[in-house]
């Protein structure tokens, strides 16, 4: 007996109101992974980087390509680059983009969906981006 996974594929640039630059997304829903996970490929073009975040649920960031960057509030900013994984836990606030000169994606993993979206903070100013 063969099982059939129906698949959905929603994709589209994420608004300025999140993102600083041209970032885009791909966002695919089955059966699957679990229906209270959401899995993004996100993209960032040189320069481009998320807002300060805080995530309601756990967040996995799986780099697929090219170099980018990474901060948690207080730390000091990571270089990461194809094959790296991080874990962001909840309540943590923290960013992610390109580096100045390099595209960037991931695959994001957010579970437990239910327990709400997180909260977009500031934008990450020129001068936080700029301090690695």
């Amino acid at each position: 007996m063969s099982t059939q996974f129906t698949a959905v594929t929603e994709e589209g640039k994420i608004p300025n109101t999140y993102m600083t630059g041209e970032v885009s997304y791909k966002k695919q829903t089955s059966e699957i992974h679990p229906e209270n996970t959401v899995i993004k490929d996100v993209s960032f073009e040189p320069g481009a980087r998320s807002n300060w975040r805080i995530n309601a649920s756990l967040q996995l960031i799986i780099v697929t390509n090219g170099v980018g960057y990474y901060q948690e509030r207080g730390g000091q900013i990571n270089l990461i680059e194809k094959g790296k994984v991080i874990t962001v836990l909840p309540g943590i606030e923290h960013w992610y983009g390109a580096t100045p000169k390099t595209k960037y994606s991931h695959i994001t993993i957010f579970t437990e969906v239910d327990k709400g979206h997180g909260t977009w903070l500031n934008s990450v100013t020129d001068e936080e981006y700029h301090s690695f």
